[in-house]
């Protein structure tokens, strides 16, 4: 503010000249500027002591705060890589994808002792886990016994709801629960656990001193992406033909190692299964059935080895073949001169039949014997089928056996067999371990390297030419063989209840796997001009199932080949 005086002795003011300091007077020029250095001193001083206040509090803060942070880092650390110890391992597929694995749980019990109000317990229970029966848990209350379970593998949910409820006398117990994250997909082959957590059946079951005792890891030859593949096409399959289930089993022909096994219907394991549902039969191990025409294929391989047969020879097909109180015939379409291939290409049961009889029942024997007809195959899995033969060996045994009726072995029996029809001669017993190569696995041979390569033409031709037809997928070279056998339903053969089934190797020029596709009673629709053989139902789903799984198995396509028959096919079967 300025100040001016009318009277001309009146004192003029500056800004800020009109503060008197209390004992001094008016303020000169000098005494104002050294007043306002003062001042601005003790300003700065005042700032700078506030700044250096700021500095050490600021300093002292982001310490403490970069602390706590190493310490929420430290902590989040062990929460993030927190092992907890289960008592069983886990179960993975080759690619380490879990197919078992266990989780913490705990048990419901209670103290019987510091019960006091039984009912109302027990009302509270039933209300807070609805599965559970009143009178059950009552019972359980009011009995004698000091320590009592009410209920099993809770979940974090049920058993905060418990705990809400407030009675002392309820009380928990650690557990763990095995947990199966595929579901259904793996159910036959890895099995279960009980209550208890341990194994029931499948692998769990075999592997549990393993699992439990030696709490070992165990990494398996499957693969979860080719076996989803397969069971939901063999799935599609038993819908679309109204079928009773059906099985499958892709093994590498080289190592033995079991890719994918799959058996329907199937359950799902995390869920409770009765002991006598249908569904937890493994029709892929464990069951045995006749398989019809497929056996030619073993029946041609037995003719070729023992040198009774050659490739070039001929069969006389024209006329039934009459054996006592048995006659083995034919389509109408078969009754001429059939060479060896022709007998798997159209599949003649005269043809066939005359094979074995050739050969003898003492060789036929003793060769089905090495390919593991005859008893249950040494595999991790308690559910093994036991082959079914004839006590008496006759000679209407021989004929039969060589066209699939009278032996009954599982699809996995066969698959193994096959491996060594296409790789050489070398037969191994299937596993299921992906640390296995094909060096280490204890193989024998059983047929020649020779007789392998006619085998393994003659399959490919009967997909390029016979009843294989619709499993020719281009660029995998497909090979195989059919077969359709009649069940038997109260003690006699059905006439249109069939086990169909379609046996094949790919790619048959240098064979990596073997795949064994089996379809249960398929019914006869218009979509398959009212046939229920194999050629429309079980044909069909391996094409499929190789056309999807060849690339998840790495297998490169071949080149188109537009002739009928591949030129390494008709260099073996000139030899």
């Amino acid at each position: 503010m300025y100040c001016f005086s009318k009277h001309k002795n009146s004192t003029f003011y500056f800004p800020g000249q009109e503060i008197f300091l209390a004992g001094r007077g008016t303020l000169s020029w000098k005494n104002r500027d050294v007043a306002l250095q003062q001042e601005k001193g003790r300003a700065l001083c005042v700032i700078g002591s506030f700044l250096f206040a700021f500095c050490i509090l600021a300093g002292k803060f982001f310490s403490v705060y970069s602390g706590a942070s190493v310490v929420v880092a430290e902590k989040e650390n062990k929460i993030i890589s927190l092992d907890i110890k289960m008592e069983r391992a886990d179960i993975t597929d080759r690619n380490g994808i879990l197919l078992a694995t266990s989780l913490p749980s705990v048990d419901l019990y209670a103290d019987v002792s510091k019960i006091k109000n039984a009912e109302t317990i027990a009302a509270a229970l039933v209300q807070t886990l609805p599965d559970l029966s009143y009178k059950t848990v009552l019972k359980k209350l009011k009995s004698k016994k000091k320590f009592v379970y009410l209920k099993r593998q809770l979940t974090p949910t049920e058993q905060y709801e418990i705990n809400r409820l407030g009675f002392p006398a309820l009380n928990f117990e650690n557990n763990e629960i095995r947990v199966y994250p595929q579901g259904a997909l793996f159910s036959h082959l890895i099995g279960r656990t009980n209550i208890d957590n341990k194994g029931i059946s499948g692998l769990e079951k075999t592997l549990n001193k393993k699992l439990s005792e030696e709490k070992e890891n165990i990494r398996l030859s499957l693969d979860v992406g080719v076996q989803n593949s397969i069971r939901t096409i063999l799935k599609q399959t038993v819908d679309e033909h109204q079928a009773q289930g059906a099985a499958a089993v892709l093994m590498n022909a080289k190592t033995a190692q079991v890719v994918a096994m799959v058996s329907l219907p199937d359950f799902d394991p995390n869920k409770s299964v009765g002991a006598q549902n249908a569904a937890q039969f493994n029709s892929a191990s464990l069951g045995v059935y006749e398989l019809g025409s497929v056996m030619k294929l073993f029946n041609a391989a037995i003719g070729l080895e023992t040198k009774k047969f050659r490739v070039s020879d001929t069969f006389d097909a024209s006329e039934p073949l009459v054996l006592v109180n048995h006659k083995i015939t034919d389509e109408p379409s078969l009754r001429r001169t059939l060479s060896l291939p022709e007998i798997l290409i159209h599949s003649s049961n005269i043809g066939s039949a005359q094979i074995a009889l050739g050969v003898g029942a003492e060789k036929q024997r003793q060769y089905l014997e090495k390919f593991g007809f005859f008893d249950p195959l040494r595999i991790a899995l308690p559910e093994k089928g036991q082959p079914i033969y004839p006590s008496k060996w006759r000679e209407s045994n021989t004929a039969t056996v060589s066209y699939g009726y009278g032996l009954s072995v599982t699809p996995l029996h066969v698959t193994a067999a096959a491996a060594a029809l296409v790789n050489g001669g070398k037969y191994a017993v299937p596993n299921f371990f992906a640390d296995v190569n094909e060096e280490k696995i204890p193989a024998k041979r059983i047929i020649s390297k020779k007789t392998s390569d006619i085998m393994r033409a003659m399959m490919r031709m009967v997909v390029l030419k016979g009843t294989g037809r619709r499993a020719n997928v281009a660029g995998y070279e497909v090979g195989g063989k059919t077969g359709s056998a009649r069940k038997v339903v109260k003690g006699k053969y059905a006439e249109d209840n069939v086990r169909t089934s379609f046996l094949s190797a790919f790619p048959m020029d240098n064979p990596e796997y073997v795949l064994m596709v089996m379809i249960d009673s398929p019914k006869k629709s218009k979509a398959t001009h009212f046939q229920n053989n194999a050629a429309w139902n079980a044909v069909p789903a391996a094409e499929k199932i190789i056309s999807a799984v060849a690339p998840q198995l790495g297998i490169t396509p071949r080149p188109y080949e537009p002739s009928q028959s591949a030129p390494y096919v008709r260099r073996i079967l000139a030899q």
